[in-house]
């Protein structure tokens, strides 16, 4: 069996590390996945696809964009005039390739599924974030409906927000047990820390996201400026990739923090193949998102034994129990945020207690489960 697994966007973010992990484990059962995302400059995905042993394809597929102004109504107008283009492309590589089933990750991820289903393919719509407006929603979903043989939300909680009654699974996203292990770290945490200018003594959060304003990063900088007037020696490591069209939004970001006079207690790493070990050497785990899905950044946190402060966005509740193994924030609050990470900052029992359940609540994120149901749906 033939999988084309297509991504709408071509960086290293959770939906993508899913796609990859699960295609990899699927190999040893006959299942071969194809992984497809628009082709950029520099390609993340397909240098990281191909490192684990699976096909990429390259399609064009522009992407619409947030009205703001001239700019963004000629690049939707592209957009608009490029649907054909991209559903022919998306066909081609469906017949020259050989594929059975279709798999899309994204409700307005239209013009591939539409290509399978012009092709007579099955086809899997994997629904993933809360970030889209209700028209979207009432827009796409009959769409979705029509053209979907199966459905997969990433979380019961998305279910109302999708409007989906029947032909559906949840299929929580995954977390490697193996790969974040915090037992693979002990006795290098203080190592870490110096190849990363961090002191012992450093309260260190890590918030994992790339830089998007829907992960709400200038709320996370605002926060932190609150937070270390209570706790000096409180740190901030922002990991994440800086997509091509994010640069002005990072930019922004960056004269925040010089602003604020945090460029010594926030600091921006860029992308990292080394999430393990920054989890490692540090003490919070911080999101602050304006809308999620369930974040595997989170999962990696929990697996890694940390206490996580997250906003109440997307299904997040079912990864963070509030008072239990982190707290729940509502989004765009920073100073919501910054009590809760002064509270976990300046209480190193209360970091132990909750960052000892995050690692038995993670538990039913595993990477094996995932794989077995995605397994199920494709053989179905």
């Amino acid at each position: 069996m033939r999988v084309l697994n297509v991504l709408m966007q071509n960086y290293i973010g959770g939906p993508q590390v899913r796609a990859v992990s699960v295609a990899e484990n699927l190999l040893e059962e006959g299942i071969e996945t194809v992984i497809c995302a628009p082709l950029t400059e520099e390609n993340p995905l397909e240098k990281y696809a191909r490192e684990h042993g699976l096909e990429f394809e390259g399609i064009f597929m522009p992407g619409i964009k947030e009205f703001r102004g001239l700019r963004e109504l000629v690049s939707n107008l592209i957009w608009i005039l490029s649907i054909p283009i991209t559903v022919i492309h998306a066909m081609m590589i469906i017949r020259r390739k050989k594929i059975d089933v279709v798999h899309v990750n994204g409700v307005l991820n239209f013009q591939a599924a539409l290509a399978g289903y012009i092709c007579r393919k099955k086809v899997v719509w994997h629904l993933m974030s809360s970030m889209y407006p209700p028209l979207i929603i009432s827009v796409m979903m009959p769409l979705v409906g029509r053209i979907a043989d199966h459905i997969i939300i990433i979380a019961e909680g998305l279910r109302d927000y999708y409007r989906v009654r029947e032909n559906y699974r949840v299929i929580y996203e995954p977390v490697d047990p193996e790969r974040f292990n915090p037992s693979q770290y002990e006795g290098r945490v203080y190592s870490i820390r110096r190849s990363l200018g961090l002191l012992p003594s450093d309260v260190v959060a890590v918030c994992v996201a790339n830089i998007n304003p829907v992960k709400g990063h200038e709320h996370l900088i605002k926060a932190v400026s609150e937070v270390i007037g209570l706790v000096p020696n409180f740190r901030v490591l922002v990991v994440g990739d800086v997509p091509g069209t994010q640069r002005g939004y990072y930019e922004g970001l960056l004269e925040m923090r010089g602003s604020l006079g945090l460029e010594d207690t926030l600091l921006f790493l860029g992308r990292r193949d080394d999430i393990p070990d920054i989890l490692a050497a540090s003490d919070i785990f911080v999101l602050p998102s304006l809308a999620e899905g369930t974040p595997i950044s989170i999962l990696e946190a929990m697996a890694m034994g940390k206490p996580i402060v997250a906003t109440r966005v997307g299904a997040v509740d079912e990864q963070v129990a509030d008072g239990v193994n982190g707290f729940l924030v509502e989004p765009a609050s920073p100073g919501e945020l910054a009590a809760r990470m002064v509270e976990l900052a300046l209480n190193p029992d209360l970091r132990e207690l909750m960052g000892r359940a995050s690692a038995e609540l993670v538990e039913k994120f595993s990477l094996e489960a995932c794989v077995r149901a995605h397994e199920r749906v494709y053989t179905s």
